[in-house]
């Protein structure tokens, strides 16, 4: 790929990618996509971890109001204080080790006795906690009430009920300092804010059976209604106290049957779960659940396997821009849309994989911005390719579309590996062709005659080698350069060469008919074709740039198209070249010739034609012309006169074997030195 086209579009993408995802990481859409992948990991974890033993639900249900009502409570809600007391004492009755309960008791009632007997039994049964909002405790249970019975809550007795929701209004997290689940162990540790691991809603803990007893509160209320009255008969004046109650309580008798036993010797969790009771709250494990479900949650995250930490909040931000850097770094690399998708996908897949498998193992990654950023990046590497490739594309047509054949600029564009422009070490064949007897054609027309003639001269020509897989390098005047093997490669490329020098002047033969019929006058071509290694790529200015061919080999090209005028010849041929196209087509050889500047000589050859397309005559002549040939550079020159005299006799105008008659006869009579070669120096380029 040009390297200036890459550096003009490379890394453009990184700025706007990095731009969207720090906006959308600003965006309310960020955290909801994030709750979202939070709630259903939550609903379907990894790993499925059971609660901690020695708990159970205790809920005001329908069954319980429906209890109240047959004993003349009239079933609504909220029940007098009267019933909580009763069912606090039919938790204790029962055995409950600690009991939990979640109302909050913010006003007095109407009735103040109750509120004095609910008041009295809470603090008399030390295992009860009772919950309160953050500026404000029970009212029963006021400074006054708390300074004169200051024995009994040595120990938390309170905890906040606060569960702040989310902004889509589900509750996640939990605040555990000065909490419910907090106040019910003391002795443990929690973060002050964290999310909660769930264990599932009321149906998936009622599979769990006796390890998580979920049981209605109305057998405690009713069992405990009569516990209360006989309570409130120690007091007719309504002066409760902690002590004479716990008294009082410590002479009932326990209570026993399959509700008592669930509870006995557990941590208690009483709710509401009633309709009506206004305390269905939404979790993330699904529908509305009881809002006690989110302190037992709390409790069994404090007491088992902890709560799930949210990592720094820098950490989805770092992990998106590394995704990004390491997206840029592979994705230059590689050409291709392939490698930018994998890497996306692989770096969204991780990123989510991750975040699943870490919920079980206590801590959440915010996979949503790592995940964007993956996909902003492939769009834009993705974008970024397509431009290049687009840009590349109309490079490769520019440069090479009015030179080339169209499948071979097709292909360059399919295959940008097979074309190096910033230059390298490739072996081809160059061919030079010029007109002979052009300028004093151009003399004699006007200038729109003289650009017809040469457009349509280099038209057929340039076709001519298009077809056989030529590159045209260059136009100089009526000269064309052109370039076999490169920048496709092509592996017969002086075969190639060869065979589009004989179609040239062919059509050059077809011209010359009507140019002999229009101007009285005909062309003739000379051509210089040489193989060897040569460097290729782009040469120029960054105004101006042509994909070109150095070195000796092209030197020597262009040296071979003047020589044809030594020669009295039309296609010249070098040394490797002739080697490569010997078995295939007729060549004469000729002489060693010294080019100016070099002083190694190399063979030079004449292309003849096809086998199957000489005539007789001229069979005959290429046979004695190699026999004398032969001679000559043997040093036999008399005899080599002898034969190439009878060459001579079948192709009188053959200046070649002219020259080589007139210097064998000549070297016949004064023989050469020991250390002479049969070379022709050239004085000009």
């Amino acid at each position: 790929m040009p390297s200036g086209l890459a550096t003009s579009l490379r890394w453009r993408w990184l700025l706007p990618v990095t731009l969207g995802v720090a906006l959308f990481y600003l965006l309310p859409v960020r955290d909801a996509l994030d709750r979202a992948f939070f709630d259903a990991a939550s609903r379907r974890p990894l790993r499925t971890t059971l609660p901690p033993d020695g708990s159970a639900l205790v809920l005001m249900d329908d069954a319980t109001l429906a209890a109240l009502s047959e004993n003349g409570f009239g079933g609504t809600w909220p029940p007098p204080r009267g019933v909580f007391a009763a069912l606090i004492a039919g938790l204790h009755r029962a055995g409950a080790a600690k009991i939990v309960v979640d109302f909050v008791f913010l006003d007095h009632s109407i009735a103040v006795e109750q509120d004095r007997l609910l008041g009295a039994v809470a603090a008399g049964v030390p295992s009860v906690v009772l919950a309160r909002t953050r500026r404000q405790a029970p009212a029963f249970w006021d400074d006054a009430f708390l300074a004169a019975h200051a024995a009994y809550f040595k120990s938390p007795r309170l905890g906040h009920a606060d569960a702040a929701p989310d902004p889509d209004g589900v509750i996640r997290g939990y605040r555990v300092t000065g909490s419910l689940a907090a106040a019910t162990l003391p002795a443990r540790d929690g973060p002050e804010d964290a999310l909660l691991r769930w264990h599932g809603g009321l149906e998936a803990l009622r599979t769990l059976g006796p390890r998580v007893p979920v049981v209605s509160a109305a057998s405690f209320v009713v069992s405990g209604l009569p516990t209360a009255g006989r309570l409130a008969e120690t007091s007719p004046d309504g002066n409760y106290t902690p002590a004479s109650l716990a008294a009082a309580l410590a002479r009932e008798e326990p209570l026993r049957g399959e509700a008592f036993d669930a509870v006995r010797g557990r941590t208690v969790f009483v709710g509401a779960s009633a309709a009506g009771t206004f305390d269905q709250k939404p979790f993330p494990i699904g529908k509305l659940e009881p809002g006690v479900l989110v302190h037992w949650t709390a409790w069994a995250n404090l007491a088992g396997d902890g709560f799930i930490r949210r990592l720094p909040t820098f950490t989805s931000p770092l992990i998106a821009l590394a995704g990004i850097a390491t997206l840029a770094l592979l994705s230059l690399r590689r050409p291709g849309i392939l490698v930018p998708v994998v890497v996306a996908g692989a770096v969204a897949a991780g990123v989510v994989g991750v975040a699943y498998a870490g919920l079980s193992s206590g801590w959440f990654l915010e996979p949503a911005t790592p995940v964007l950023a993956a996909g902003l990046g492939l769009i834009g590497a993705v974008s970024e390719k397509f431009w290049i490739e687009r840009r590349r594309r109309q490079e490769v047509q520019a440069m090479f579309g009015c030179y080339v054949a169209p499948e071979v600029v097709e292909r360059l564009v399919r295959d940008p590996t097979s074309i190096r422009l910033a230059g390298e070490k490739r072996e081809a064949t160059v061919f030079f062709c010029d007109l002979a007897g052009f300028t004093d054609l151009s003399e004699q027309v006007t200038p729109d005659e003289l650009l017809e003639l040469i457009n349509g001269y280099l038209q057929e020509t340039s076709d001519c080698l298009m077809e056989y897989g030529a590159y045209i390098d260059k136009y100089i005047g009526d000269a064309v350069m052109a370039v076999f093997g490169a920048p496709q490669d092509q592996p017969d490329h002086a075969l190639a060469a060869c065979r589009a020098a004989l179609a040239a002047q062919q059509v050059l033969a077809a011209r010359n008919a009507k140019l002999a019929v229009t101007h009285g006058r005909t062309l003739h071509m000379r051509i210089g074709i040489n193989t060897g290694p040569m460097t290729v790529g782009n040469l120029g200015s960054e105004r101006k740039k042509n994909y070109t061919v150095l070195g000796d080999a092209v030197n020597l090209a262009s040296r071979l198209e003047g020589a044809n005028k030594e020669f009295g010849t039309g296609i010249l041929l070098g040394e490797a070249t002739a080697a490569r196209v010997r078995d295939q087509l007729v060549l004469r050889p000729l002489t060693a010739l010294r080019v100016k500047g070099k002083q190694t000589a190399v063979q030079v050859f004449e292309l003849v034609g096809e086998r199957a397309g000489l005539s007789p005559a001229r069979q005959s002549f290429l046979s004695v012309y190699g026999e004398g040939h032969a001679l000559y550079t043997a040093r036999r020159f008399a005899e080599a006169a002898e034969v190439l005299a009878r060459a001579a006799a079948l192709a009188p105008d053959d200046e070649m074997t002219a020259h080589l008659l007139a210097d064998a006869r000549d070297l016949a009579v004064n023989p050469p030195a020991a250390d002479w070669q049969p070379i022709l120096s050239l004085k000009t380029k």
